[in-house]
C-alpha cells in the first residue's frame, strides 16, 4: 500500500524540527551574492517534549519513514558527511559554465557550445573555453563568420578575444585563452556570435566571474585526533581580516571520494581553519593510509547585508593528510541532544505511546 505524505504536513515539519539536512557549499552560475547563506548558522532548538498529537494508521506509517530516514541521515555531522562520485556539484564546485544552443530551433541544422574551464576566475588567471559549432554542410554554407566577445552584463564589449580555429567537414572548433583586465566587473559573459549569409546574427554565452583574492590557502598542518574525529588545520595567509567558511572533499589515497568537510571561524591576517572529519567515515579504512583533501573554497562572508561574498583561492589543487590511522577511530554514529530530541519526536509520531 502506498502511503501519501500531505506536503503540508511536511513543510510543518520541516519547519518545526529543521531536519538535518548537510548544508554544502554548492558553486552554481549564480551571483556571488547568492550563496552568502551557503552554509547557514547553526539554529538552536529546544527539546521536544510535549506529547505529540494523535495521527491516522496511515499517516503514522508515513511518519515512521521519515523518522527512519532522519536516523539515516542524521549519523554525520553535516560538517562531515559521505561524499560519492556522483556529487559532481561537490567534487567539480567550481565547474565551468557548459553553455549548448540548439541551432534546429532557428531553422539551422547544428548547435552551437560554449566549454569554460571554471566558473570562478582570480585576476592573474588564465581563463580558457573551447566553442564548438557542429552541423553539416546545410548549417556551414549559411555561415559567414563566428566571432567571440567578452561582455558585461549590459552587453557591452570588454575584449575581443583571439582564438584558434580547427575546422573538419562537421565542426568549427575554437580554443580561446586570454587575461582579465583589472577595470572588470566580477559578471562577465563569453559570447560566441554566430554571422549568416543572410546579414543575420545569432548569439550564444556562458557566464563566469573574475574576482580579487582576498586570503589564500597555503598548506595543511599536522592532523591530530579530538575524541572520535579527525582535525586537518588549513593554514591560510595573505588574509583581509573577517569571518570566513572553508568546504573541501576528502579523498583516499587514490583519490576516490570519501567525505565533504566544511570549517568555518574568524581570522586576522593569517590564520588556521579546521576540518574535521567524523570517525564513522575512517573506522573501515583498512589500515593505516595517506588521505588528500582537494576541491577547496574559501569564502570570506559579509559582516552585514549587502556586500558580496569574497573569495580565497588554494596555492595546491590537493593537500596530502599523513598517516591516517583507522584504529583510533569507532563506527559510533554522530549524536547531539538535538538530533537525539528530533529523532524521538519523529518516532513518537510513528508510534504514539512508545517513545515517552
Amino acid at each position: 500500500m502506498k502511503v501519501w505524505i500531505p506536503i503540508g504536513l511536511i513543510a510543518v515539519l520541516g519547519l518545526l524540527l529543521g531536519l538535518h539536512q548537510p548544508s554544502v557549499a554548492i558553486v552554481s552560475q549564480e551571483p556571488a551574492s547568492a550563496l552568502t547563506s551557503a552554509i547557514p548558522e547553526p539554529r538552536e532548538s529546544a527539546p521536544f517534549s510535549e506529547a505529540p498529537p494523535a495521527l491516522p494508521p496511515a499517516m503514522q506509517q508515513a511518519m515512521t519513514q521519515v523518522a527512519a530516514a532522519y536516523q539515516v541521515s542524521s549519523q554525520y555531522p553535516t560538517y562531515s558527511i559521505p561524499l560519492s562520485s556522483q556529487q559532481t556539484e561537490l567534487l567539480q564546485p567550481n565547474a565551468g559554465a557548459h553553455s549548448v544552443r540548439d541551432l534546429n530551433t532557428v531553422g539551422l541544422p547544428g548547435q552551437l557550445m560554449i566549454q569554460l574551464s571554471a566558473y570562478r576566475y582570480r585576476q592573474e588567471e588564465p581563463i580558457e573555453a573551447d566553442i564548438v559549432l557542429s552541423g553539416d554542410d546545410a548549417l556551414f554554407s549559411q555561415l559567414s563568420g563566428l566571432t567571440l566577445s567578452v561582455r558585461d552584463n549590459n552587453n557591452a564589449v570588454l575584449l575581443m578575444p583571439q582564438a584558434q580555429i580547427q575546422n573538419n567537414s562537421s565542426e568549427q572548433r575554437l580554443q580561446t585563452r586570454f587575461s582579465s583586465r583589472d577595470n572588470w566587473p566580477s559578471e562577465l559573459n563569453l559570447v560566441a556570435e554566430l554571422q549568416l549569409t543572410d546579414g543575420s546574427t545569432l548569439r550564444q554565452s556562458a557566464p563566469f566571474q573574475v574576482f580579487t583574492a582576498v586570503a589564500e590557502i597555503t598548506a595543511t598542518g599536522t592532523p591530530y585526533v579530538d575524541d572520535n574525529e579527525l582535525v586537518i588545520p588549513v593554514e591560510i595567509e595573505k588574509a583581509a581580516a573577517g569571518y570566513y567558511k572553508l568546504a573541501a572533499s576528502l579523498h583516499y589515497a587514490d583519490k576516490k571520494p570519501l567525505a565533504y568537510l566544511q570549517g568555518k571561524g574568524r581570522i586576522g591576517s593569517s590564520g588556521t581553519l579546521e576540518l574535521r572529519v567524523h570517525g564513522s567515515l575512517l573506522y573501515n579504512l583498512g589500515g593505516i593510509q595517506n588521505l588528500w583533501i582537494g576541491n577547496l573554497q574559501l569564502r570570506k562572508m559579509p559582516e552585514k547585508p549587502g556586500p558580496e561574498v569574497q573569495w580565497g583561492f588554494s596555492r595546491d589543487d590537493f593537500y596530502a593528510v599523513k598517516n591516517v590511522d583507522p584504529s583510533r577511530f569507532s563506527p559510533t554514529p554522530f549524536q547531539d541532544e538535538q538530533t537525539v530530541s528530533r529523532l524521538q519526536f519523529l518516532q513518537s509520531l510513528g508510534s504514539p505511546g512508545t517513545h515517552q
